[in-house]
């Protein structure tokens, strides 16, 4: 079962809610309550921690602040669709690496010193 919880989390829009809850409603109502009560506190434990730590850890792997990942994968989203999750992270990642080169190279500063 884990895997194929797995299998449809990684789906862009699907996730183990899609799978764990028709099996809690199916559980408690075939009489297993406590098997349906279980699966339920799970499936809102897993949602709760990849809601909060998914930014941070996406974000401490490539450097950039949390909200700046989310902001590049709703906007990639919003842009080109499903692709534009991944790619607005990625283009987020080239134009820090850009401007943090500008910035240290001094190009900044002696454009504006003149």
């Amino acid at each position: 079962m884990a895997v194929l919880i797995g299998f449809v989390d990684l789906l862009p829009i699907f996730g183990s809610g899609t799978f764990m809850i028709p099996w809690a409603i199916i559980s408690a109502c075939s009489g297993d309550i406590k098997l349906g009560i279980a699966i339920l506190v799970l499936w809102g434990i897993m949602s709760v921690t990849r809601q909060l730590l998914e930014p941070k850890i996406i974000s401490g792997s490539i450097g950039i602040h949390p909200i700046f990942t989310l902001i590049a994968m709703y906007t990639g989203f919003k842009f080109i669709g499903v692709l534009g999750m991944f790619i607005g992270p990625i283009i987020l990642i080239v134009l820090k690496n850009i401007f943090a080169t500008f910035i240290d190279k001094g190009v900044f500063k002696s454009i504006f010193e003149q």
